[in-house]
C-alpha cells in the first residue's frame, strides 16, 4: 500500500511539474500575435506579445503606474486602472554601489526572434535570430568605455518550448563571475508603430524593461529598472517605453540586477532596433557607473553615410527644397546671358543686339509660323481625314461608336 502510494504522489508531482513548466512557457505568445492594453477609457496604453494576465502591472513613458483589473483572452485585450501616478520620478544619475567589476552579461533567451523587414522572418528555429546582432551593439555600445568588459553569450536556447529552462543552465554556469548586471535582450511582438520613435533626430525602437513578479526578490529586480528608466529620461527621453511588470520570474532569481529588454518588435527594422539598443547602452553605462568623463565618440560622416536609415529625419533647411526647378531657371538664365553676350560680341554694341533681337522677332519668327499648315489643325479637316480612314465593315461596328461618329458628322457637317 505504501509502494501505491508513494507511486502516486511520485506521479502527481510530475504532473504539477511538467504543468508549471508548461504554464511558464505560455507567458509570451509565439506567432506573432500580441495582446492590447488599455486603460479604463479604452485609451491603448501598450501592444505587446507578453501574456497579459490580471493582477500585471505596466508603468508607462510618464511614470503613471496601470494595473490589470480585466482580460479578454479570446480578443487578446486587457484593461487596467491606474494605481499610482509619479511623474515626478527623478532618480540621481550615478553608479550604484556594488557595480565595480565592470563585468556585464548579455543573452538571449530566444534566441531566434529577428525582425522581419530586415531577416525576411520574425523567428527562426535554425539559426541565431536578429536579436544577436543587437546583442553584439549593444555589447559594443557598452565597451566604448575602457572599463566593461561585456560577455555576449552566443550560445542558443532552441526549441522556443523550455528555453527559459535551458539558458537558466546557462546563466547559472556564469556566476562564477561577479557580473555587474545580467541581460536577457528580447523582441516583442506589436504593429510597427507601438516602438517607433525618433531620438535627437535618429530613428530607433524603443526599449521596454520587463520585471518578473514570481521572483520572492523581485523587488531589487524592480528598482534597477527604475533606476535605468529613471537616468533614460534624463538623457535620451522617450526611448524607454516603459517598465512590464509580468506574471514569471524570467530567471531574475539568479541576480539582483538581471533584466529583460524588449527591442522593438518583429515588424521594425532591426537597424532602428540597433539604434535604440546603442543609446540604451549608454544609459546603462551611466546607470551603473556614472556618467562617463570621456563620453565615447560619436560616428563619423562616413560612418554615418553608409547607414542611411540611421541619419536624423529632420526637415531640410528650405534653401535645399526645390533643387529641380532652382537648377532649370538657373540654367536657361545662363543660356539667356550666353546669346546676349555672344550677340553683343559679333554686333560690337547694344544697338546692334537690339536690332538683331527686332530682326529675329519680325522675321525669323514670321517665317517659322508660316510654314505652319494651320488649315490642317482645324477639327473638321481632322474629322474629315478619319472619315477615309479604313476602318473595316460598317455594319461590324459597335452601335455606340456608329452612333457617335454620325453625330460628330451632323455637329461639324462632314
Amino acid at each position: 500500500m505504501k509502494r501505491w502510494r508513494a507511486l502516486i504522489s511520485g506521479f502527481l508531482f510530475l504532473v504539477l511539474l511538467l504543468s508549471a513548466a508548461q504554464a511558464y512557457e505560455k507567458f509570451e505568445l509565439e506567432d506573432g500575435r500580441w495582446y492590447t492594453l488599455y486603460d479604463e477609457s479604452h485609451n491603448v496604453l501598450l501592444r505587446t506579445g507578453i501574456r497579459i494576465q490580471v493582477g500585471d502591472q505596466f508603468l508607462d513613458k510618464d511614470n503613471c503606474l496601470y494595473r490589470v483589473y480585466k482580460v479578454d483572452e479570446g480578443r487578446l485585450r486587457a484593461w487596467a486602472r491606474v494605481v499610482e501616478d509619479d511623474s515626478s520620478l527623478a532618480l540621481p544619475v550615478q553608479g550604484l554601489e556594488g557595480a565595480d567589476s565592470g563585468n556585464i552579461a548579455i543573452y538571449h533567451t530566444h534566441s531566434g526572434e529577428s525582425y522581419e523587414p530586415s531577416d525576411g522572418v520574425h523567428s527562426t528555429d535554425q539559426r541565431p535570430g536578429g536579436v544577436y546582432s543587437v546583442g553584439g551593439q549593444f555589447k559594443e555600445s557598452l565597451e566604448a568605455q575602457d572599463s566593461v568588459e561585456v560577455n555576449h553569450v552566443q550560445q542558443t536556447f532552441f526549441p522556443y518550448s523550455g528555453s527559459y529552462r535551458r539558458s537558466r543552465s546557462a546563466v547559472l554556469d556564469m556566476l562564477d563571475e561577479d557580473w555587474d548586471a545580467i541581460f536577457d535582450v528580447h523582441r516583442d511582438a506589436a504593429p510597427v508603430g507601438e516602438y517607433y520613435e525618433e531620438v535627437d533626430g535618429t530613428e530607433v525602437t524603443q526599449v521596454m524593461l520587463v520585471v518578473g513578479t514570481q521572483n520572492p526578490t523581485y523587488r531589487v529586480n524592480d528598482e534597477f529598472a527604475w533606476q535605468l528608466k529613471a537616468t533614460a529620461d534624463e538623457i535620451y527621453p522617450d526611448l524607454v517605453k516603459g517598465i512590464f511588470y509580468a506574471q514569471g520570474d524570467y530567471n531574475q532569481d539568479l541576480h539582483p540586477r538581471a533584466l529583460l529588454l524588449e527591442v522593438g518588435a518583429h515588424t521594425n527594422s532591426r537597424l532602428h532596433a540597433e539604434a535604440g539598443i546603442s543609446l540604451f547602452g549608454e544609459v546603462a553605462f551611466a546607470t551603473l557607473y556614472g556618467i562617463p568623463e570621456n563620453p565615447p565618440v560619436t560616428e563619423t560622416e562616413e560612418e554615418i553615410e553608409e547607414s542611411p536609415p540611421l541619419q536624423s529625419t529632420a526637415n531640410p533647411p528650405p534653401a535645399q527644397r526645390g533643387g529641380v526647378l532652382k537648377g532649370f531657371l538657373t540654367l536657361a538664365g545662363m543660356l539667356g546671358l550666353g546669346a546676349i553676350f555672344f550677340l553683343f560680341i559679333s554686333t560690337g554694341s547694344w544697338t546692334g543686339v537690339k536690332e538683331k533681337l527686332a530682326q529675329f522677332k519680325s522675321e525669323e519668327f514670321r517665317d517659322v509660323f508660316s510654314r505652319i499648315p494651320w488649315e490642317k489643325l482645324h477639327t473638321r479637316y481632322m474629322l474629315a481625314q478619319l472619315r477615309e480612314i479604313k476602318l473595316g465593315s460598317w455594319e461590324g461596328m459597335p452601335d455606340k461608336v456608329r452612333r457617335l461618329w454620325d453625330r460628330l458628322r451632323g455637329r461639324w457637317r462632314i
